[in-house]
């Protein structure tokens, strides 16, 4: 037995490690967050969310509208044929998931594996996996986007103060770099590249030549979309940059309850900078302290209250904790049983066709 333990135990250290790692990013945050709080005074936070009031809900209603057109645009990335009456799921599904992102230590994607899991009585895991790595894409594209014009918008008539451009920028270069290659690789195919790697571990089993097969499943649906649906792509990169243009509103809202004055552009410079400060720290789980540290960094750089930016933040968290909250009791309705897909009926006719050629 100690034997056996001494060989299978090193395998999960480096996930325990990086699961320690992420734990002590989070308590080290959460603990700035609360000297952030602790030096601004919470009487002063508290009066300013009793200004906003009832004005969080509308907040919260706003965040609930984002995550309906994100799914609707995660509806366009699935083939034409199998939509019907799946929008709802997709939208509820989609909450759960990302309720997990933002619960669970495993940065943005602890909940996408979920997502196949919920959705595997409608369509096939390769179907699902493909549609998930396209939505993520063109939600990638869309922030890449929304920060390039409305930095290019709102700096006409907005006047920003000192912010660290210079890493804000090469952050963004980085991982706009790291999108463009998932781009690529999504586009040239996941199969070929692990081919090469799975021809050396065809000797340890059945479930390599599995893997293999889904890899090719999953490029096949891949294909299909960006070959023969490039408008279906289009149209959910452009319903995500809809979500962003919601995000504006939220903002324009806020800062009229918390005093500061309604004013287009700044909404549109203060939502673009957290866009941005949240697209450079995405691995952050669940943006803890990015998001209420990057409104306080940015009030400052706008002239704006300092105090007033980190009420912004929370008033932001509180109605993301609402989205979630909603998303984990729309969970359990989610995991009932379900019908496997019918494997021809589930797909267009020339996906299922070359199914079956390559089974």
């Amino acid at each position: 037995m100690g034997a056996w333990l001494r060989r299978t135990t090193p395998l999960h250290r480096p996930a325990a490690r990086a699961l320690a790692l992420r734990l002590l990013m989070i308590a080290a945050v959460a603990a700035l967050f609360a000297l952030l709080i602790y030096r601004i005074g919470y009487h002063r936070i508290l009066r300013e969310l009793g200004s906003i009031g009832w004005g969080l809900a509308a907040v919260a209603a706003l965040e609930l509208a984002i995550s309906a057109i994100c799914a609707v645009g995660w509806w366009f990335t699935f083939p034409r044929q199998t939509r019907g009456g799946c929008l709802t799921r997709l939208f509820f599904v989609r909450l759960a998931g990302s309720a997990l992102n933002q619960t669970i230590p495993g940065a943005s994607i602890g909940g996408e594996p979920v997502k196949v899991l919920l959705l595997r009585g409608r369509f096939p895991a390769t179907l699902t996996a493909a549609s998930i790595m396209c939505t993520m894409l063109a939600e990638s594209l869309a922030r890449c986007l929304f920060i390039m014009l409305g930095l290019l918008l709102a700096l006409r008539s907005v006047k920003l103060g000192p912010l660290p451009f210079d890493s804000l920028a090469a952050g963004f270069a980085l991982t706009a770099a790291a999108v463009a290659a998932f781009m690529v690789l999504q586009i040239r195919g996941f199969g070929a590249p692990a081919a090469r790697m799975f021809d050396r571990l065809r000797h340890l089993g059945g479930w390599v030549v599995r893997i293999e097969h889904a890899l090719r499943m999953v490029d096949l649906h891949l294909r299909e979309l960006y070959r023969s649906r490039l408008p279906d792509f289009a149209a959910s990169v452009a319903l995500s940059l809809v979500a962003l243009g919601v995000g504006v509103v939220q903002v324009w809202l806020l800062i009229g309850w918390l005093g500061v004055g309604r004013d287009w552009p700044t909404a549109l410079a203060i939502e673009t900078l957290s866009v941005l400060i949240n697209f450079v720290f995405f691995f952050v789980p669940g943006s803890l302290g990015v998001q209420e540290g990057g409104k306080m960094l940015i009030f400052a750089a706008l002239g704006l209250p300092v105090p007033a930016g980190l009420t912004l933040g929370i008033a932001f968290r509180l109605a993301s904790l609402a989205t979630v909250a909603a998303g984990l009791v729309a969970l359990p309705f989610l995991k009932g049983p379900q019908a496997e897909p019918s494997p021809d009926a589930a797909r267009r006719p020339e996906v299922a066709q070359a199914e079956r050629s390559m089974a």
